[in-house]
């Protein structure tokens, strides 16, 4: 049955060629990895693959091109939700880029006319994998010497950068995202540029794209991943489409790649989280210099095909009577076995010809795909390393840290409604920091009535806030000002208000997955009167330390919860089944878990917090948390940053993001190391 599933051939009309289903699932699946992780659609490695398997150049292009349409769709969303997407950048770059493919796609048709565009392609491929993965190979041993053997997150914007971005030529596009201001004409520029190479090579452009953003225009390296792949998913398209109007798609191979691609392309995006900048910019320079040796070998099985193909061409030709390329294929095709009779009787030369093309042209294609499934398994690797790293730190009981000078950063926007964040973190800092500091996310001098009346309620409390205005990117400005502050406090609001479903916007949900800063997201109360602890077995100290403090400042009375979260009991319930877990068994498990919580309630008590109370739920966490919420009329839950108790949970995303973007009015404060 495997053997079967391996040798399962799949034999496609209209390129006429026979290719392994299999092998194309695995590349789907390993490229969707490489091009999640790098925010490439990973054409550099599927189009010559593709060659390598036989498919004829045009065809192996234009059949990448329909692959790479629907498998940066799927890591777009995937980026968008880590917040790695500059929408503005990226509709901008697609004008040019359209032009660019379109040039590139006519020049590639003309180049089949003079039967020049194999050789063409794959000497333009050398050059550009080469170069490139050279550079960057050289950029980060130079950056990690210079380092000082210190953690290097990512590079500094270079010197080509800063003179791009010192062009003045209006119109002058801001991107707050990326954090800089630079002309419309250079985005387009380098728009079309990258879409000349996509038409040309068949590629979404993601492998130049990605280097001229880090290097021509400055963007941050996690940034310029989910941009690229945001522009992708357009040229893409585009590509697909005009190579399909030109004949050149082998729609069944796309189809059975995008399977394997989509499923991968999660697994790299996910990555990212765990990646420095650094290492994503090393990965990304032997990916290409790997792709350029592959691309070598294949160029030395064409050079000895070239030898025996016109002799062969001209036995077809006479034994057939055909005289079209593809009909020449389809009858090499169906007729190996006449093909090897006539290689047989061939001069030696002709023979050796032909099996030297059969051996360079499999040591390209194991090189391609297996250099693919190694970097592939390297990320998936590091993804889980990261994974299995934060959940242990997440149960290893802190060491309680109290900072010299605590500082607490308000960040807001100029809109009346951020005004509750600032009354809300009037009433905890009055108790609880040294120091207030009040960002604006406007540059100075925009909406000084609305500055004035912040440092107003700050001074109601006795406060006087130090005013910082976030002059780029919000998100990075905000994290600048908050790196030493022990809590960051934001405000919210409902994405539709119609239906106050969802609370946080792109930036907010960006600020709460990515800043190492404790964060409070401020939803409707202006006070803190009730608050909700939920707490895990073991449980956090910091988060602890964080409730009582705040507690303390407030006056508050806190509520311990603890959802016990059992998904083996829960399944068999469902199916109506025999439950396997006794009620004994459960109510030693719970009174173990409640004995811990009882004591953690004494030593709150004894530190000055007159109300505390410990309670245990069963079920979903997220559920319960917030319908314990609504039903207690909490002001503020306090949670461990963390994922949710899911073997999926790297899916569905953190317990903390959801529970703060969905909880109707209580504030939700998120804990982090």
């Amino acid at each position: 049955m495997i053997t079967q599933f391996i040798e399962w051939n799949v034999y496609l009309p209209i390129s006429g060629v026979e290719i392994n289903g299999f092998a194309l699932i695995l590349l789907g699946f390993t490229v969707g990895v490489i091009g999640g992780f790098f925010g490439i659609g990973g054409a550099f490695m599927v189009t010559p693959a593709l060659n390598v398997f036989g498919f004829p150049m045009a065809y192996a292009i234009g059949t990448d091109m329909a692959h790479i349409a629907g498998k940066s769709i799927v890591a777009t969303a995937s980026h968008w939700r880590f917040g790695n997407v500059d929408m503005r950048l990226g509709i901008l770059m697609i004008a040019g880029t359209v032009i660019g493919i379109e040039l590139g796609a006519t020049f590639i048709m003309w180049l089949e006319k003079t039967g020049r565009i194999g050789e063409t392609v794959r000497i333009t491929y050398m050059m550009l994998l080469f170069s490139l993965g050279s550079y960057m190979l050289y950029e980060y041993i130079k950056h990690s010497r210079g380092s000082d053997k210190k953690d290097v997150k990512d590079i500094e914007r270079s010197k080509i950068a800063e003179r791009i971005h010192g062009i003045s030529l209006p119109p002058m596009i801001k991107l707050k995202v990326s954090g800089f201001t630079v002309s419309l004409w250079v985005i387009l520029g380098v728009g079309i540029l990258t879409g000349f190479i996509a038409g040309f090579l068949g590629v979404g452009g993601g492998f130049i794209r990605m280097p001229a953003f880090m290097y021509l225009l400055g963007v941050p390296t996690k940034i310029a991943v989910g941009t690229d792949l945001f522009e992708v998913m357009f040229s893409g398209a585009y590509g697909a489409f005009s190579y399909a109007l030109k004949g050149r798609v082998e729609i069944l191979a796309a189809i059975i790649m995008l399977i394997g691609a989509a499923v991968g392309a999660q697994f790299g995006t996910a990555a990212t989280r765990y990646a420095r900048g650094m290492i994503i910019r090393l990965y990304f320079a032997v990916t290409m210099l790997l792709a350029g040796v592959s691309v070598i070998f294949k160029h030395l099985s064409e050079r000895n095909k070239d030898i025996y193909m016109p002799a062969l061409d001209e036995w077809v030709k006479a034994v057939s009577g055909l005289s079209d390329k593809a009909e020449l294929r389809h009858y090499l095709h169906i007729n190996k076995g006449a093909v090897s009779e006539w290689l047989i009787k061939q001069p030696d030369i002709i023979q050796q010809a032909y099996n030297m093309e059969k051996a360079w042209n499999s040591y390209s294609g194991y090189l391609m795909l297996g250099s693919a499934c190694a970097l592939s398994s390297v990320i998936i690797v590091f993804l889980v390393r990261g994974i299995l790293k934060e959940k242990a730190e997440a149960r290893i009981p802190e060491a309680i840290t109290i900072p010299a000078k605590k500082q607490v950063v308000i960040a807001s926007s100029c809109k009346l409604s951020d005004l509750s964040a600032v009354r809300l973190g009037a009433n905890i800092a009055r108790g609880f920091a040294d120091e207030v500091v009040l960002c604006i996310c406007e540059e100075e001098g925009i909406c000084e009535e609305y500055v004035q009346m912040g440092k107003d309620i700050l001074a109601m409390h006795g406060i006087l806030p130090k005013i910082e205005f976030a002059k780029g990117s919000p998100y990075k400005e905000i994290d600048k000002i908050s790196s030493e502050a022990c809590l960051l406090i934001i405000g919210s609001r409902p994405i539709n208000p119609l239906d106050p479903k969802y609370y946080l916007g792109d930036n907010a949900t960006k600020i709460v997955r990515r800043m190492p800063t404790s964060t409070l997201v401020v939803k409707e109360r202006e006070q803190i009167r009730r608050m909700l602890l939920c707490l895990d077995i073991p449980y956090s100290s910091n988060t602890v330390n964080m409730a009582k403090e705040i507690a303390i400042a407030t006056d508050a009375f806190i509520e311990i919860i603890y959802v016990a979260s059992l998904p083996t009991l829960y399944s068999i319930e469902a199916s109506g089944l025999e439950p396997l877990f006794n009620q004994d068994i459960l109510s030693e498990f719970y009174k173990r878990e409640m004995e811990l919580l009882s004591r953690l309630k004494e030593e709150l008590q004894s530190a000055g917090i007159k109300e505390v109370s410990v309670k245990l739920r069963e079920g979903i966490a997220e559920e319960q948390v917030i319908k314990e919420s609504v039903e207690g009329d909490f002001d503020l839950i306090i949670i461990k940053e963390g994922f949710l108790k899911t073997p999926f949970g790297l899916f569905l995303g953190r317990l903390s993001t959801n529970i703060a973007t969905h909880s109707p009015s209580a504030s939700v404060l998120i804990v982090k190391r």
